[in-house]
Formats: C-alpha cells, structure tokens, sequence
C-alpha cells in the first residue's frame, strides 16, 4: 500500500514539473529559444530559454517553453542572443557634439536634428539606459523625455557640486559662473571671488546635496581638478568638503560619483572613499614619461585601494581616443557615423568653423606628435584598467559623451568604441558586459529595476546575432532593442538617407 502511495505522490510530482506555465497577456512580448545571457554576480551560465514580457515588465524567464495566450508579440530567438539593456553611466546630452553655445544658435536646424537623433543613436548602440553627469534643467529632462523613441534618462540635477571657481566653473565668465552653477561648494579661500548675494549656508555640502536630492537626480557629481592644458591652478575640494558630500549623498539616499583622472585625484578620492570614480587613471603626473608597461608603485598602491575599498572605476578610454580623432581625417568617413550623425552636421565638422577645437587644442603640433602624445597617455589608461581588471576592481561602463567640444565622441558610436578599447586593453568579455549591466546597476542603485534579465525587473533587453561573450564585435550586430517592453527594429533607429 505504502508502495503505491509513493508511485501515486511520484506521478502527481512528475506532472506538476512537466505543466507547462500559463500567461495570460494584454500587452505581451515572447521571445523564445534565445540564448538568455545574465548575471547577478558577475558568473554568465548562458541558456537557450524563453524571454516574455508583459507591459513593460518581464514577466518570465526560464528553459521551458510556457502556455501563452492572450495578446502578444512574438520573436523569434533562434540562433541569437539576450542580454540586458546596456547601461551608460557617464553622459552629457546636453550640447552638440563639437558646438559651443553660439555655433548652437547660429545653426539652430542643425542643433534641432541632432537633438532629435541623439537618443535613437543612443538606442541603435543597445544603450537602453543613460546617466547624464552634469548639469541639466528640467526643459532639458523634458525635451529629452518628449522624444518617442528614447533611452531612460538619469541624472545629477541643475549642475554638479563644484566648489567656488574650481572645475568645470572655470570655464564660464565670472559674471555668470554662479548663477550657472546653483550647487557650487563654498569656500573660504574664494570668498573674495564669490558675489556677495550667494550665501555661505546655502552653498554647504548638507544644502547643496538637499537641492539635488529634490531635483530628482540619483547622484551627486563631485569634482578634483586642479587643473590642465595650461590653466591656472584651480581651488579642488578638502577632505572635509569631500567627507561631508558622501556622508551627505549616503543619507539622502544618493550615490557620489567624482570627477578625476591624476594619480593625486585618484589618490585623493580612494582615501576619502567615495562611491565611484568618474575616469579612468591615465595622468600620471611625474611618472607620465615611463615605460607604457611599467606600472609604478606609487600608481599601483592607489588602485590597490581602490579595489580594496571597491570603488567604482570608470575607465572613460574614449575621452582620450575621442581627443586624438580630431587629429586623424579618417575618423569622419567611417560608415557607422553616417547611421547616427546628421549629414549636415558631418559636413559641418568638416569645415574651418567646424575644426575650431582641433585647431584650438593642437596648435603648433604636428600629427605625429598628436598621435605620439595621445598614444602614451592610452598606454597608461589601459595598463591601469587591465591591473583592475586583473584584481577584482569593481569596473564600471562609462564614456564621457561628449567629454569636451570634440566631435570625436558620438553619441552611441562612442559607446561601441569604448568596448573595443576596453577589450584592446585587455579586459575579459564577460567583464566588459557585467560592466554595462549589472555593475552599472549596482553602483547607481538601480538594481531593483535594471541590469539583468530578471523576472520583475523592467524589459530593457537587447537582441543581437552575435555572443558577446566570445566577440565585442557582437555590439554591434543588434537586432532588435526593447525599453520598456517596446520593441524597436535597429534599422527604424537609424538616421534615413
């Protein structure tokens, strides 16, 4: 008896494993047979499996095909690959690539179609999410977000947490770098430089951090620069000023990501501890002239501490290769900027008005000597991404788009690129996606919602026809991307002849 009882249990087990899971769908999307590629931790254990959506959520995620009805979409996933909406979390979309104000204003059809194609080139790369790191207004958030076709959109409020005429203030004139930038940090040191109807209280790391808390943003942008190309020394933040602004971004629930990119500024903030690095380390000050792969201690002791304290490191390689564009005239025949850029504006940067920067940034320098210069400031970014890369360093996806006025950081195309580079340097291909994905997710706490592939989480998803665990070249065989549980074609993204 006891015999045909257990037979009895066996049997009804066996059936409940084998039922196939039913959904029910009003909005649907099911992609079955893909190979599924995610992670929470970093280990990838692709699988062929089924993808549905349901809205803008994913609904399920597993081996087994389910029972579907209802109203839905279905793509095939035969042969191709899911992994989760990339993720930029170091953007500016706030100026045209290679224009200062006045060229805006004086080519206002020109800014228009950019701005219109900017956030379809963001998705036509598998960028389904975006981090801008600056200052933004709320126009700019809501024009941005009036686009049909976009990317979701982050940011760090009205303007960054600079202190009193230090980087990026520097760069407005006097009379107006205040009033365009709410959140600088006081300083007493600057007093006499600071218009006397600004406030000491008002400007105090516990008040600025409060305003941009209320701004909506995710995190605060902080800044150590004392300075470069020339420029006078700039004033940078104590540690008492940095110590206060994480304290102050950790109780309001907010991450702060800090701008720099010497050995004294990565020394500086891994001491402090804060949350992420906004670049990669690539001036090493006196030791800018050593060998490309020698690595000195003192440069070695600071990412140490680095990946001691797990602070989030964004390399930003193409801040330097975008630089270096400028200098070389093939980089605006390539075939992949005509599907994002506006051919107008591509005609433009071929004009004298158009190489203003090149010409402002390289003077007297020949090109070899532009590439000689550049290539050994790369060498040195790369070596410390690789030393991180190698020793657990928690690596983060980020490309500083567009890092200055150049046109060599577009948007999208510059995401693509920062992936080569970062495989050229070394780094392993399941890095390099957990960078873009979950990682990014973690350090901005956006993990609840974004970042793998995950029942629950919103669908943000990319399809593509290649493995991106076995050819970075995959980036850029996407078929399908999908936000929100939209479906987009790649080719609609494109920019059309």
């Amino acid at each position: 008896m006891k015999r045909i009882v257990l037979l009895i249990l066996i049997g009804q087990f066996v059936a409940c494993q084998s039922r196939q899971k039913e959904l029910n769908l009003s909005q649907g999307l099911h992609i079955p047979n893909a190979t599924i590629i995610s992670t929470e931790d970093g280990t990838y254990t692709p699988f062929i499996g089924h993808v549905v959506v349901e809205k803008d959520k994913i609904l399920y995620v597993d081996e087994k095909e389910p029972r579907i009805t209802g109203t839905f979409e279905r793509i095939d996933g035969s042969g191709k690959f899911v992994v989760p909406g990339l993720i930029d979390s170091h953007v500016h979309i706030t100026e045209v690539q290679g224009m200062l104000p006045h060229h805006m204003e004086k080519y206002p059809e020109i800014t228009e179609e950019f701005n219109r194609q900017m956030p379809k080139s963001y998705l036509y790369h598998g960028f389904t999410t975006l981090v801008n790191l600056g200052g933004i207004s709320q126009e700019q958030i809501d024009d941005f977000n009036s686009q049909p076709l976009r990317p979701d959109l982050y940011h760090t409020g009205r303007s960054g947490a600079s202190v009193a005429n230090g980087y990026p203030m520097n760069f407005a004139p006097e009379h107006h770098r205040f009033e365009a930038t709410p959140n600088f940090i006081y300083l007493e040191s600057e007093a006499e430089r600071i218009p006397h109807k600004f406030e000491p209280a008002d400007h105090t790391p516990m008040a600025v951090v409060g305003r941009i808390k209320r701004s909506g943003a995710i995190a605060v942008k902080s800044y150590y620069e004392s300075g470069f190309r020339g420029m006078p020394k700039l004033p940078v933040p104590t540690r008492e000023i940095m110590e206060e602004l994480l304290e102050e971004s950790h109780a309001n629930g907010l991450v702060l990501t800090v701008h720099g990119n010497s050995l004294e500024a990565h020394s500086f903030l891994a001491g402090v501890g804060v949350d992420v690095l906004a670049h990669g380390l690539w001036n090493w000050e006196r030791y800018k002239d050593v060998p490309k792969d020698s690595l000195p201690l003192e440069v070695k002791q600071t990412l140490d501490l680095i990946i001691q304290k797990q602070i989030g490191y964004t390399p930003t390689l193409t801040v330097i290769a975008g630089e270096e564009a400028l200098a070389d005239d093939r980089f605006l025949n390539q075939p992949g900027l005509k599907k994002v850029v506006p051919q107008k504006l591509l005609d433009w940067y071929r004009t004298e008005e158009g190489q203003w920067f090149a010409n402002e940034l390289f003077g007297e320098y020949g090109v070899d000597q532009v590439h000689t210069i550049y290539e050994n400031i790369q060498a040195h970014a790369m070596l410390a991404l690789k030393y991180l890369s190698d020793n657990n360093g928690l690596i983060l996806f980020g490309t500083d788009t567009p890092s200055s006025p150049t046109y060599g950081n577009q948007p999208g195309h510059n995401g693509y690129w920062e992936f080569k580079l970062m495989e050229e340097a070394g780094v392993p291909l399941h890095q390099i996606l957990s960078s873009a994905t979950i990682n990014n997710a973690k350090a901005f706490h956006l993990d609840a919602q974004l970042g793998s592939i995950t029942t629950g989480k919103k669908a943000n998803l990319v399809l593509l026809s290649k493995n991106p665990l076995k050819e970075i070249e995959a980036y850029n065989t996407i078929e399908q991307v999908i936000v929100g549980g939209k479906r987009i074609e790649r080719k609609k993204l494109e920019i059309s002849e």
